[in-house]
């Protein structure tokens, strides 16, 4: 079941790192799969906003990404 809207921002309430975000990207027409980008305050990734990246082929790994990190995530 998909629990996120790709491009949506949402805040993880259960990490330690402080204003920790993360963000679905829909990048088939590039890479052929999605772009899970996250970042906190302070953080120092290769993408905009200090954003460090997972790659992962289809909807259904997201999902499964997503539920593997046991991030408790509050979508905007």
């Amino acid at each position: 079941m998909k629990e996120f809207s790709c491009g949506a921002i949402g805040a993880i309430q259960n990490s330690t790192k402080p204003g920790h975000m993360v963000r679905v990207d829909d990048d088939s027409a590039n890479s052929g799969g999605f772009l899970i980008l996250e970042w906190w305050e302070g953080s120092t990734g290769p993408n905009g906003n200090g954003a460090f990246d997972s790659w992962v082929d289809n909807e259904l790994a997201v999902s499964k990404f997503l539920q593997e990190t046991g991030w408790c995530i509050v979508w905007r």
